[in-house]
C-alpha cells in the first residue's frame, strides 16, 4: 500500500515524504502519473481543439484555399485534429519517459560534476518524483478542457493559469520569457526536485533545495528564454 500511497503524500508533506520516497525507490507510480495525466490532458484538449483556424491560415499563406474544395479543406480539418490527439498522447506516453530518462542521467552527470556520491537508480527515482506537481496540473488542466465546449488554438495553453506570464498582457517578449518562468508547478517541482537530491546525495535540505532551485533557473534560461527568444516568441510551458 505504502508504493502508493507514499507518491502522494509527497504533494502534501514534500518535505518529510520526498526523501522516503527517494530513499525507497518509490519511482514506478510517480512516473505512470505523470505519464497518464499528460497523455489525458492532451486527448481532452485534443477533442475540444478548434484546429480549423490555422488550418485555412496556412492554406492561405501557402496559396492553396482557393485551389481546395470544401470537402478537401474538411478533410485537412480532421486529419489536423487526429494530429492533435495522437501528439497530445503521444506527449505522455512517449516523451514523459523519455524526459524521464533523459533528467535522471544529466542529474547523474551533475552529482559527479559536484562531486556528489549517489546512483543512477536515485537520481531517476528523485526526477520522476520530482514531477507529481506537473502530473497534478496535467490532471487539473484535463479537467478544465473537459468542461469546454471548444478551445482556441491560442488558448489552450492558459487552461490553467499558473504563471505570472498569463496575468500580465502588455509586457515586452522578454519580459513575458522571463515572467512564464515563474510559474507555481514548475518551482513545486523544483523544491521537490532539491528535497529528493538532498536524500540521493546526502545533502541538507536547503543546500538541496538551493541546488534543485539553481538547476530550474538554468533550465528556465534554456527553455523559456533562450530558445523561445531565438523563435521569436515568449516561452510557455515546456
Amino acid at each position: 500500500m505504502e508504493t502508493l500511497t507514499l507518491p502522494l503524500q509527497t504533494l502534501i508533506d514534500p518535505v518529510g515524504a520526498v526523501p522516503r520516497a527517494v530513499n525507497g525507490r518509490r519511482w514506478v507510480v510517480p512516473l505512470l502519473l505523470a505519464a497518464v495525466l499528460s497523455s489525458l490532458s492532451g486527448a481532452v484538449i485534443a477533442t475540444r481543439l478548434d484546429v480549423a483556424p490555422g488550418v485555412i491560415a496556412k492554406l492561405q499563406q501557402e496559396g492553396d484555399l482557393s485551389k481546395k474544395s470544401e470537402r478537401e479543406i474538411g478533410e485537412a480539418i480532421e486529419q489536423s485534429q487526429r494530429v492533435a490527439l495522437v501528439g497530445g498522447i503521444a506527449r505522455g506516453l512517449l516523451l514523459v519517459p523519455l524526459l524521464t530518462l533523459f533528467g535522471a542521467i544529466a542529474l547523474r552527470l551533475i552529482a559527479w560534476l559536484l562531486g556528489l556520491k549517489t546512483t543512477f537508480s536515485a537520481c531517476f527515482s528523485v526526477f520522476a518524483i520530482a514531477q507529481l506537481p506537473k502530473a497534478l496540473f496535467h490532471g487539473i488542466q484535463a479537467l478544465v478542457a473537459f468542461n469546454q465546449v471548444v478551445i482556441s488554438e491560442k488558448r489552450a495553453p492558459d487552461l490553467v493559469k499558473s504563471a505570472l506570464s498569463q496575468f500580465v498582457t502588455d509586457a515586452s517578449p522578454k519580459l513575458l520569457s522571463v515572467l512564464s518562468a515563474v510559474d507555481f508547478f514548475n518551482l513545486w517541482c523544483a523544491l521537490a526536485l532539491g528535497l529528493g537530491l538532498s536524500a540521493a546525495a546526502s545533502l541538507s535540505k536547503p543546500r538541496g533545495i538551493a541546488l534543485g532551485l539553481v538547476l530550474y533557473v538554468l533550465f528556465a534560461c534554456v527553455f523559456f528564454i533562450g530558445l523561445p527568444g531565438m523563435a521569436g516568441r515568449p516561452g510557455g510551458h515546456p
